[in-house]
């Protein structure tokens, strides 16, 4: 029962009798039938054999695991139809080309969007864009058309081989006045709906509030500017006398002082069942200065919008602030202060210069992107495909080293800001809930990405305005390319040693990676992600924050509590506080096996038995391993923030996978860099929307209806939750089983910004990161010495 099983060769890049099937031999038993142990030389002979598989791998790039798994086949089948070479080779050791992954997990492209959001329009008379009707039927948000993606069991039986492939439906996104659905719309043939095509609502009526609608860029914006026009103009003698004539709106408006421009900010603090909007407003300085320094103009002016009616013609002004001083219920009661002398005229410097837009950039690459078409990546022994969701970003599907399947899924979820404030100037972004795409623009040659990199198509329904808002419209898409892929040598090795010889004796061997980068534009923030995947097996993700700080006004006399949330960078600019709180999911499927478990192993220290320190009787106090699967999940079960005073190595394994030396299979889930995690209280109406900030690491046992980590309603109302919710801690409730199962990973890391004045003009670079780490997944270092090249 225990005896060694010999397996043959495997290569698809081979055919079949290239190399003598006894050449090498696999060790296995039948207890242990998921762990590749070893490989053995069967004869010296074979070594030129060997040497023909070397160069064919070398000629033909990543060929999948050598070996198929014992009982437990992930095939090598990467690319579709004939799934073992790539259509366009990129001069490197990258290769390019279609794969299953993108065919049935692949995000919606411009011509499948632009079909859905057509049919959906005709059939139930909604718009591409929300207008002033109190009637109106929009299709709506980030995610107004997106993949709806198709159950995991069929989309991996498609993956391996052993299915059809799943038909392609789109996820649809509709509000109207009785509030949010939710449709299944397709099926897609091509770029169009298929003969026979449906719409199979996906919520039940009720389930979104309308108050909880997506979050529209400009829409709302446009539909409110009579009522803040006539606000404004009520207003006028307080404006001018402030900032000067600078408000388009207004009558002595003169563009040599710059002019002004207001931003929708949503509000959570609201009372349950209500949504406000708080307009800030800034000053952009008048040519030839670059719009962008108007993020470090912020006017000492918030007004607050009811705009919860679905009729506009309802919305009403609830609140004014003005210098300091506020709230006024209107701008009537605002201007009857200040008939009575009791409204303070407060300074406002229209002060510009190098401090606040950078003077020194790199040039952009003249000579142009190569754009590839497809999205099946082949690099050394890493096969995968890239794809980008229209609301939550980047993602990697059917990731394989060596043809075994170690992620279904790595995808960004989400990126949280909160700042510090009062009741009128604390706020929080789901920058999901905005688009962590789509208000983005196509990366920079020479800028974003290095000479050599290949870029990648997206769908863009967001069409950008001036000062950073942008009209959305799904029913007119069109393709920018915010994703590339390059490979890059890094400045530092994978293993170095000096040999204590005479002389010493240094050698190492360069890590080699390849990047897939993202960068994704929100506003003043911009998020630049990079995932490297390396030759050793390790998957590093980072996030870096880059952009303008989100500035406000200060003035001594008017708000001298922003000392308090902020760190003053000029006399009447100050810095507020605020988080930037990344999440990933990280679905494994370790060597392609569904069935894995949570591993912690913690060290530890203690007395040992009958062992004492040398002429004492105190005990011998050593460090010690702990080791413990998790059994179910739950807040505080499956739920993990790390502490340094407790390291523990976080692992997701095949329990059935175990090497010689008893040890399972897996990957460690390991932070990269110092990561916080939510500072505010747990019942907070900021932490309460996005739960996933409160942790490094969550465990939850998947489903197919749990497929991110937060949803696109969270920015309003925080009082008033949606039912059956995307949110991380209603998955964890379930309490349910996770040894053993099918299991995700959510992953959360992030740093507190606290601004300094280097911050000005832009913010150097900061981020955090997570690394995945092979964990006795394989029997050694795979890149120092790899035992396919043995």
């Amino acid at each position: 029962e225990r005896a060694p099983v010999a397996l043959p060769l495997r290569d698809p890049f081979l055919s079949p009798g290239m190399l003598p099937q006894k050449m090498y031999t696999e060790v296995r038993t039948v207890q242990q039938n998921r762990y590749p142990l070893g490989l053995v030389a069967a004869s010296s002979a074979a070594a030129g054999a060997l040497a023909a598989l070397v160069a064919a791998v070398a000629i033909h790039g990543s060929a999948p695991w050598l070996f198929e798994p014992f009982g437990h086949a992930t095939p090598a089948v990467a690319f579709a139809p004939a799934v073992t070479t790539c259509s366009r080779a990129s001069g490197s050791g990258l290769k390019f080309g279609p794969s299953r992954a993108e065919e049935v997990l692949g995000e919606l492209n411009a011509g499948e969007v632009k079909a859905v959001a057509k049919w959906f329009s005709a059939k139930f008379g909604a718009t591409g864009t929300r207008n002033a009707s109190k009637d109106c039927l929009w299709i709506a948000g980030p995610s107004a058309v997106e993949l709806l993606i198709p159950p995991k069991t069929d989309a991996v039986a498609y993956l391996e081989g052993k299915g059809p492939k799943p038909p392609r439906f789109a996820r649809v996104t509709a509000v109207g006045p009785a509030g949010v659905d939710e449709y299944r719309v397709g099926p897609l043939e091509g770029d169009a709906m298929a003969a026979g095509g449906t719409a199979k609502l996906l919520t039940s009526k009720g389930d979104i509030p309308y108050v909880k609608r997506p979050t529209e860029n400009s829409a709302d914006a446009f539909i409110g500017d009579g009522l803040l026009n006539q606000t404004l103009k009520i207003m006028e003698p307080v404006l001018v006398a402030s900032f000067g004539n600078v408000f388009t709106q207004l009558a002595g408006f003169d563009p040599r002082e710059g002019s002004v421009d207001e931003i929708f900010r949503n509000d959570a603090l609201g009372p349950a069942g209500q949504r406000s909007d708080i307009l800030i407003f800034q000053w952009f300085p008048p040519a030839p200065v670059r719009p962008e320094a108007a993020w470090l103009h912020p006017l000492p002016l918030n007004i607050k919008l009811n705009t919860t009616s679905s009729d506009p013609a309802q919305w009403t002004v609830t609140a004014i602030w003005f210098c300091g001083q506020g709230p006024f219920k209107s701008a009537a009661e605002l201007m009857e202060a200040h008939k009575h002398g009791d409204i303070r005229i407060c300074p406002f410097l229209r002060e510009t210069g190098t401090w606040d837009v950078p003077q020194r950039v790199t040039p952009k690459d003249p000579s142009g992107r190569p754009v590839e078409t497809d999205s099946g990546i082949a690099w050394g022994p890493w096969n995968f495909t890239v794809t980008q969701r229209p609301s939550t970003g980047v993602a990697l599907l059917d990731v394989r080293f060596r043809g075994e399947r170690i992620l279904y899924e790595l995808s960004l979820q989400d990126a949280f800001a909160a700042y510090s404030g009062n009741e009128k100037t604390q706020f929080f972004y789901s920058d999901a809930a905005w688009s962590l795409s789509q208000l983005s623009a196509s990366l920079e040659p020479g800028v974003d990405c290095p000479e050599g990199a290949h870029y990648l198509p997206v769908t863009n329904w967001f069409h950008i305005l001036p000062g950073g808002t942008a009209v959305a419209d799904p029913t007119n898409p069109r393709e920018f390319y915010p994703v590339c892929v390059f490979e890059w040598i890094e400045d530092h090795t994978i293993w170095r040693h000096m040999q204590n010889s005479n002389p010493p004796d240094v050698r190492g061997l360069v890590r080699k990676t390849v990047v897939v980068r993202s960068i994704a534009t929100v506003g003043n923030y911009d998020y630049i992600t990079d995932i490297k995947l390396r030759e050793d097996g390790e998957i590093e993700v980072k996030t870096r924050f880059a952009g303008f700080i989100e500035a406000r006004h200060f003035d001594p006399k008017g708000n001298p509590e922003e000392m308090n949330f902020s760190t003053i960078i000029r006399p009447d600019l100050a810095g507020p506080v605020h988080s930037h709180l990344v999440n990933w999911k990280a679905d494994f499927d370790i060597a392609g096996v569904r069935s894995n478990a949570f591993q912690t192993i913690k060290v530890k220290a203690g007395p040992l038995t009958n062992s004492k320190f040398a002429g004492t009787q105190e005990p011998m106090i050593s460090k010690y391993l702990e080791r413990e699967y998790v059994e179910r999940e739950g807040i505080g079960k499956s739920t993990f923030v790390a502490a340094p005073q407790h390291p523990t190595v976080w692992s997701v394994v095949d329990r059935q996978a175990t090497s010689a030396a008893g040890n399972p299979r897996g990957y460690a889930i390991a932070l990269a860099s110092w990561s916080n995690t939510q500072v505010l209280p747990d019942d907070h109406p900021f932490t309460r929307a996005v739960p996933l900030t409160k942790y490094h690491l969550a465990i939850t046992k998947h489903h197919d209806d749990e497929y991110r980590s937060t949803s696109p309603y969270v920015q309003y109302d925080g009082a008033q939750t949606v039912k059956n919710t995307q949110d991380l801690d209603r998955f964890l409730s379930d309490g349910e089983a996770i040894i053993d199962e099918d299991i995700v990973a959510w992953i959360g890391v992030g740093r507190e910004h606290i601004v300094r004045q280097e911050d000005l003009p832009l913010v150097s670079n900061f981020g955090a990161g997570f690394s995945l780490v092979p964990w006795n997944f394989f029997m050694q270092n795979v890149a120092a010495s790899p035992p396919w090249e043995a």
